[in-house]
């Protein structure tokens, strides 16, 4: 059996390749390292899907979902599968500092 992460790290995404690659790669640099990744891919039409597939590792998942336009649907998605006991987000226009996930279990 498994030991589930402490931490789920959610990344909703809809055509932002150009930045995903940089914000996953801010979260596999974490310094605080027990953590999952659910990337919820709104059905890009850019080159998402080989993004996230160019990282091949484990611990990231991707979930290809269509919210139709309403935004939350896709994080809803990504909770009921996150296997963390904390679920954080984050924008795939943006990165963490690699202290990030550290100081908030501290908390």
């Amino acid at each position: 059996m498994t030991v589930p992460p402490l931490f789920t790290v959610v990344i909703p995404t809809y055509n932002q390749a150009d930045y995903l690659k940089e914000a996953i790669d801010s979260v596999l640099a974490q310094s605080f390292t027990d953590f999952e990744i659910i990337v919820v891919n709104n059905h890009s039409t850019d080159n998402t899907r080989e993004v996230i597939e160019a990282f091949d590792v484990p611990r990231i998942t991707a979930i290809d979902f269509s919210n139709e336009g309403v935004i939350g649907a896709g994080r809803n998605v990504s909770i009921r599968a996150a296997k963390g006991d904390y679920v954080c987000f984050l924008d795939s226009d943006d990165t963490w500092y690699p202290e990030k996930l550290s100081a908030v279990a501290q908390v």
